[in-house]
């Protein structure tokens, strides 16, 4: 209704002008027709204005907010607003001129963090047995190492350093020792590479390719050898070194984002992985490596010959050694000044690798289970979405006296 107001308002304002301005009578007659429709103001029609001797003269000036009581008490109103005539009290009363808002919805996002999903308790009175067909965990081993970046080709790695912004005074002459105190790490793709992977005495057969995709952590083969007939005499598994050589991670679009300090200055700088050419000159590329030594160790595999599942999960983490000392300068390069950051003993990015190497075997098993299905969670976007507000909600108990208790709800 506000705005019904508003634009009656301002249709009062100008249709006048237009009155005026043209001498067609259709149009005059279209506009004395608007003028009567807009009359049937908020409080002004509450009584009626007779002649021009009456003691409530209604008129259409400055902002459509002008009362004429007794032609001598005036009240106009700055804001282009509803004016409220009052014919007992002689004043002009003007709404405010703020934005209504009568429907507010809350944002509908939900946290960030879930909780983990639990299944449902059950006790072995209301289980029942389930025969079922798995590859069963025969042994599992957990190799945990680390590893420089290096070039594609193995040479050492190199950064190129652009200071991109600096925030807060810095000497214009001289260097200046500043402190790195973050390192972001951003990359586009990881990559495994398994290698050679062999097992002693036994033909191992990669299922799928060695060298992973992007985010592809988990490799199986498919492994088959000899009895051991000593092993089964003794009822004992029989164990068989595990070797792995050429195990490589690479990385590419790798940018480290360092976050440092020169007293309240602060400062950020983006190191691009790069390769020292002749004439100390760097060259930016795509890819860095991480090549892994040889691991070996021990593990147990079934004794009767029969076939079974190597299976190799890897979890990655990159992160930095130590930065030590940094120097920020300032220097003119044809007519241009840029800063400039020096770390003497350069960056060493690290991979962190943990490798777990299970043998898993193919096996009928009976298990006790709940003869309910596992429940998922239901998303119900209708009840988060839509919100029908119901009047009744809140409104006290029904009284024959007192119908309206201030809720707003008349029953």
């Amino acid at each position: 209704m506000q705005d019904i107001k508003r634009n009656k308002r301002k249709m009062m304002q100008q249709m006048p002008m237009v009155a005026a301005k043209s001498n067609n009578k259709d149009i005059e007659e279209e506009v004395f027709v608007s003028d009567d429709i807009s009359r049937g103001c908020k409080k002004t029609s509450d009584f009626s204005c007779k002649s021009k001797q009456d003691d409530c003269g209604c008129h259409n000036h400055k902002n459509d907010c002008d009362c004429d009581f007794n032609k001598h008490h005036d009240c106009d109103c700055d804001c282009d607003c509803d004016c409220d005539c009052d014919k007992n009290h002689h004043d002009c009363k003007c709404e405010p001129c703020e934005i209504e808002h009568k429907n507010c919805v809350k944002n509908p996002c939900g946290p960030k963090c879930v909780e983990p999903f639990t299944p449902a308790n059950f006790s072995t009175a209301n289980s029942v047995p389930f025969a079922i067909e798995t590859n069963r965990i025969f042994d599992t081993m957990a190799f945990q190492i680390f590893a420089d970046g290096v070039a594609e080709n193995g040479s050492p790695l190199a950064f190129i350093i652009d200071v991109v912004e600096v925030f807060g005074p810095v000497p214009r002459v001289g260097d200046v020792e500043v402190k790195i105190e973050k390192v972001c790490i951003n990359f586009d793709k990881i990559r495994i590479d398994t290698g050679d992977v062999t097992l002693e005495d036994f033909d191992v057969e990669p299922i799928g390719d060695t060298e992973g995709e992007n985010c592809q952590s988990n490799f199986e083969s498919v492994v088959c050898g000899p009895r051991d007939e000593e092993c089964c005499r003794q009822c004992k598994n029989k164990s068989v070194a595990f070797k792995e050589r050429g195990l490589r991670v690479e990385v590419d679009g790798l940018v480290l984002e360092l976050r440092g300090k020169c007293g309240c200055t602060e400062f950020i700088a983006l190191a691009f992985p790069a390769i020292k050419r002749t004439g100390c000159k760097k060259e930016q590329i795509c890819t860095v490596e991480f090549p892994f030594n040889t691991l070996s160790a021990p593990i147990g595999v079934p004794a009767d010959g029969r076939s079974f599942i190597l299976r190799q999960d890897f979890q990655t983490s990159l992160t930095v050694d130590c930065i030590g000392k940094a120097i920020l300068s300032y220097e003119c390069y044809e007519g241009e000044g840029y800063f400039d950051l020096d770390i003497p003993n350069g960056i060493d990015i690290i991979c962190c690798l943990q490798e777990i190497v299970s043998t898993l075997v193919s096996e009928q098993l009976v298990v006790l289970g709940s003869p309910n299905a596992v429940s998922p969670r239901v998303v119900d976007t209708f009840s988060k979405v839509c919100d029908f507000p119901d009047c009744t909600k809140n409104c006290p108990p029904r009284d024959n006296k007192h119908k309206d208790k201030g809720c707003g709800c008349v029953r």
